[in-house]
């Protein structure tokens, strides 16, 4: 029996469409979103499977089996029930850890997300005289012919930043991710200029006006940088203000202009834990990407993200930060983007795992009848 047959035979039995929420700070619930993702990944590799059959036959075999990973990726999930807390803890899956596969790179959001967070708990714990501070470096954004290379002097500068003087003797530990936003609208929508109205208030531009950076890559690095308190004391030589990192990355990247960037404290809950969510970001934004209504644009776009992200390493930790990640056991590699979390399951509250198989046809979860 394939699949989708016997994801037919399991709504008929069963019915029971996955439902996995969490709680919110608010207190509310909030549904994970798997099935999002699942159709993302799905269309994903049908552009994959169509750049494929632009190309030679070595290359167009390598791309079809890259498509079918990322096309059977998470067809089956298998949860431990929390029953007293109305929970779901995800203990099986078949994920395919593609680099661009929608479903694994939301795990990995999480998974970088959780490690950070204990990393920083750690940090805050044992090591109270250090500040974690926001970095963000920026360069302009690029065409699609010229990514790979500016990816390339983005990572050489990074290299060529963290062993200056200054920084050596200032930042004691660091975590670093790259992130890549693309434009795929050709006017500006109100939601581009809500986000962004200064930029476009100082270009004269309104929504409805061609989008300027159309068809264009924008990647940047988010960084946390950890300093001593008395890195902000009044007179300390070693400060940098934003017009020094500007000017430190520039000449790191070796630009001829002077590149956007930004440096801030780290924002703190009411408890006083560090806030990482800005940080851990998604290396893309499946959103912006797949487009299933551009067809040629999305299969263009996919194409160059692929070959402009291959073999590098999007996240990264350095000095105090690294230290106390490898102590922590912790593991950057993709093997494992089941247990993410150090998240625990008392066994009397917990039923037997459930499994859940997606159907082709109805484009869900659904719960698999007892065999």
């Amino acid at each position: 029996m394939n699949c989708d047959n016997y994801s037919k035979k399991c709504i008929h039995m069963q019915g029971e469409v996955l439902v996995d929420e969490v709680s919110t700070k608010s207190g509310k619930r909030k549904q994970q979103p798997w099935q999002k993702k699942k159709k993302r990944s799905m269309a994903l590799s049908r552009s994959f499977h169509r750049i494929a059959d632009t190309e030679d036959i070595i290359l167009a075999e390598r791309r079809h089996r890259k498509a079918n990973r990322i096309w059977w990726c998470a067809t089956q999930l298998g949860f431990r029930e929390v029953i007293e807390e109305l929970r779901k803890v995800l203990m099986v899956a078949n994920f395919c850890r593609e680099r661009m596969c929608v479903m694994c790179d939301w795990r990995r959001s999480i998974k970088v997300f959780w490690q950070v967070s204990k990393v920083m708990d750690v940090v805050q714990e044992k090591h109270p005289n250090l500040e974690p501070i926001f970095l963000t470096l920026t360069v302009r954004n690029c065409r699609d012919k010229d990514l790979k290379n500016t990816l390339d002097d983005m990572f050489h500068g990074w290299k060529k930043l963290a062993k200056t003087r200054g920084f050596e003797r200032s930042v004691v530990g660091w975590f670093r991710a790259l992130e890549i936003t693309v434009n795929p609208d050709e006017r500006i929508t109100e939601k581009m200029y809500d986000k962004s109205k200064k930029f476009y208030t100082r270009r004269r531009l309104k929504v409805g006006d061609a989008n300027p950076v159309f068809d264009t890559y924008h990647p940047h690095f988010h960084i946390v940088l950890l300093v001593d308190k008395s890195y902000f004391a009044k007179g300390n030589k070693d400060y940098m203000h934003t017009k020094d990192w500007v000017q430190l990355w520039r000449k790191s990247c070796g630009l001829d202009y002077d590149p956007v960037c930004d440096i801030r404290k780290v924002q703190r809950t009411a408890s006083g834990r560090v806030k990482v969510a800005e940080i851990a970001k998604y290396t893309l934004k499946d959103t912006e990407f797949i487009r299933e209504d551009k067809p040629e644009w999305m299969d263009k776009t996919v194409k160059e993200l692929s070959q402009a992200l291959r073999g590098r390493r999007l996240v990264a930790f350095g000095g105090l930060m690294k230290e106390l990640h490898k102590a922590l056991n912790l593991k950057e590699d993709d093997e494992n983007l089941i247990n993410i979390t150090d998240e625990t399951v008392r066994a009397d509250l917990v039923s037997m795992v459930t499994m859940y198989d997606w159907s082709f046809s109805a484009l869900n979860y659904f719960r698999r009848a007892d065999m």
